[in-house]
């Protein structure tokens, strides 16, 4: 089998970064290669995961969902025999067929220690290891911006798939012959997630279940929203977001990816504002609805998404208020979900076969 490295955020206390790992790797597995997640673990992301929290119960809680997060990629991610924590330690990696850098805000500066980390760019992978990208993302920034940081790194990939359209076009504005398509988040690519979950502590009674990414101004905005949908349902409120919200019946702060995912597969009804709440909502067939962050650049993925199978009506306008809970036709939906991560899936394994050139 080709050795394949997979190149994400994996070492990071959040839900969807490592869910969506877990889900290339697991793709990937199903099509053959060997895959290894590459455990890399620069120095911002282990003080940023380590450190204390503010106050005692917090700190708790954190280190109850580093542990979590440690036994879940321990038990379900293929990861490189060895950590590698710095950039130069990459030049021992053996070579592989390819190495795919993807998906979350890999190509945001401001989560790589306020610079562009090059490893998130494959600059340690050799000449004849293929270097792709599937569903990279920059998050809010724009690299167009950065354009001279970049476009040496961009120029030697052999497909670039991003996960906004906003990045395509920034990678084609600073490689004229390169060849960006959007393509769908890994969490997509497969339905499956029975392996991992964990309904321990989920209830088997109806509830909502809720989840924001953000705090102060979001926070509160994302709280009164959830009061505004509390009083057109009589189930109970989860809350399972990093910081607690009033509005909730009951905050679970201390779980880990299996738990997160179970809450959402198992959930009534899901609130959230974030990209990988939304779409798991949309991968699981549930009823939800979707709270767009107060700044607007940070909407742009679950926008791109909701367009895309025809939901955008489950985004709730900030100017008006909450009056009713629509229920989703998933038939019609799944067929607009399958072409397009049918697509996806066709331009990742072609770009692993060589099919499709950027260069």
């Amino acid at each position: 089998m080709e050795k394949v490295y997979t190149v994400t955020f994996q070492r990071v206390l959040n839900y969807g970064a490592v869910l969506q790992a877990y889900a290339l790797m697991r793709f990937l597995q199903e099509e053959g290669y060997d895959v290894e997640v590459l455990d890399y673990a620069p120095s911002y992301f282990l003080i940023q995961t380590c450190r204390p929290a503010k106050g005692i119960k917090k700190t708790l809680d954190k280190i109850k969902k580093y542990k979590k997060f440690s036994e879940f990629r321990n038990k379900f991610m293929k990861l490189t025999p060895k950590t590698y924590l710095t950039k130069n330690s990459l030049k021992t990696l053996p070579v592989a067929h390819a190495a795919v850098c993807g998906s979350d805000q890999i190509w945001n500066y401001k989560l790589t220690g306020n610079n562009f980390d090059s490893t998130y760019f494959l600059d340690f992978a050799p000449t004849e290891t293929k270097r792709i990208a599937y569903a990279a993302s920059a998050g809010s920034i724009r690299i167009s911006e950065s354009a001279k940081s970049v476009e040496s790194v961009l120029s030697k990939f052999d497909n670039i798939g991003t996960r906004e359209a906003v990045l395509a076009a920034d990678v084609k504005e600073i490689v004229p012959s390169s060849k960006p398509e959007v393509v769908v988040d890994p969490c997509l690519l497969i339905k499956d997630y029975s392996e991992v979950f964990d309904s321990t502590r989920v209830p088997e009674t109806p509830y909502v279940v809720t989840y924001v990414v953000g705090s102060g101004e979001m926070l509160e905005k994302f709280n009164d929203r959830v009061l505004e949908f509390k009083k057109l349902t009589n189930i109970p409120i989860i809350h399972i977001g990093a910081k607690p919200i009033k509005a909730a019946d009951q905050n679970i702060l201390d779980i880990g990816p299996s738990e997160w995912a179970s809450f959402i597969k198992k959930a009534t009804y899901v609130v959230t504002n974030s990209f990988h709440g939304t779409a798991f909502s949309v991968n699981f067939e549930k009823n939800f609805l979707f709270i767009p962050h107060v700044v607007e650049n940070l909407n742009s993925r679950q926008v791109t998404l909701l367009e895309n199978v025809e939901l955008i009506e489950q985004m709730i306008n900030p100017e008006s208020n909450i009056s009713e809970l629509p229920e989703i036709d998933y038939e019609l939906v799944n067929v607009k979900l399958e072409r397009i991560v049918s697509e996806s899936k066709s331009y990742l394994l072609s770009s692993l076969s060589n099919e499709i050139q950027n260069k």
